[in-house]
C-alpha cells in the first residue's frame, strides 16, 4: 500500500526570489561539460589520439603538491584541435617502434596554475616561479602538454631518469645518458616532427605550434 503524498507546493515567483534562483545557476563561464570544453576549442585527446594513455596527475594526489589542484574533476585530456592533431601522429609514428604515449597533463585551467604559484610560494621557492611554475602557461591555452613514453604491448612506462614534475637540473632534458637519455630523446624527436617544441628545463613538457587566442579557466568535469 502506498501513501498519497501532496505535490510540492509552487512558491510565488517574486523578483527577489528569481534573481536568487539565478544566482544558484552554474556560471557558463566556468562551465566544465564537455560540450563547453568543445565550444572553446578544445578536443578530446582520447577521441582523436587511438589507444591514447591518460593519467593526469593533478586529479589527483600523485603530484608534487600532493593534493589534487583545483579545476581537475575528470580524468580528461583535452588540447586544442591542431595539437591533438599533431599528438595522433606523433602515436602512430611511435607505434611502428613498439612505444605509445602516456598523457601526464594537458589543458589546464587558469585556476590550478595559481594553485601552482600559491604552492611554491608556501613552501619558500619563489625560485620556481617562471622557470618551473608559470602563472600563466600554455596549458591554460590547450597549447602544450606533458607526457612520457610507454610499452606499447604492455603500458610499462620507460625510464625517464626522474618522476615527473620533478623540478630541478636532473629533469632538463638534455641532463642524462646512457638509456635514459636515448628514452628522452626519442620522445623528443618523434614530438618536434610533429610541430612540437620541447621546453629544455622538463623532459616532459611540450608545446605546440599552433596559436591559441585566450588564457582559459574552464573546469575538467567540476
Amino acid at each position: 500500500m502506498h501513501a498519497r503524498t501532496r505535490g510540492p507546493r509552487r512558491l510565488r515567483a517574486t523578483p527577489a526570489a528569481a534573481l536568487l534562483a539565478l544566482a544558484l545557476l552554474p556560471s557558463p563561464a566556468l562551465g566544465a561539460g564537455r560540450g563547453t570544453l568543445a565550444r572553446a576549442g578544445l578536443s578530446d585527446l582520447e577521441r582523436v589520439v587511438p589507444a591514447l594513455s591518460v593519467d593526469l596527475r593533478y586529479a589527483g594526489a600523485r603530484n608534487i603538491t600532493g593534493a589534487r589542484l583545483p579545476g581537475y574533476c575528470r580524468e580528461w585530456a583535452y588540447l586544442r584541435r591542431g595539437a591533438a592533431i599533431g599528438l595522433a601522429r606523433v602515436q602512430r609514428d611511435l607505434g611502428r617502434r613498439g612505444l605509445a604515449l602516456r598523457v601526464l597533463d594537458a589543458y589546464r585551467p587558469a585556476r590550478a596554475s595559481r594553485a601552482l604559484v600559491a604552492w611554491a610560494q608556501r613552501e619558500g621557492r619563489p625560485d620556481l616561479i617562471g622557470t618551473y611554475v608559470a602563472r600563466r602557461s600554455r596549458h591554460n591555452l590547450g597549447a602544450a602538454v606533458d607526457l612520457t613514453l610507454i610499452r606499447r604491448r604492455d603500458g610499462r612506462a620507460l625510464s625517464m631518469g626522474t618522476r615527473y614534475d620533478h623540478l630541478g637540473p636532473a629533469a632538463n632534458t638534455l641532463n642524462a645518458r646512457g638509456g635514459v637519455l636515448a628514452n628522452r630523446l626519442t620522445l623528443k624527436r618523434a614530438m618536434e616532427r610533429h610541430g612540437f617544441q620541447n621546453y629544455r628545463r622538463e623532459w616532459w613538457h611540450f608545446e605546440h605550434r599552433s596559436r591559441a587566442a585566450r588564457y582559459m579557466d574552464l573546469t575538467l568535469g567540476c
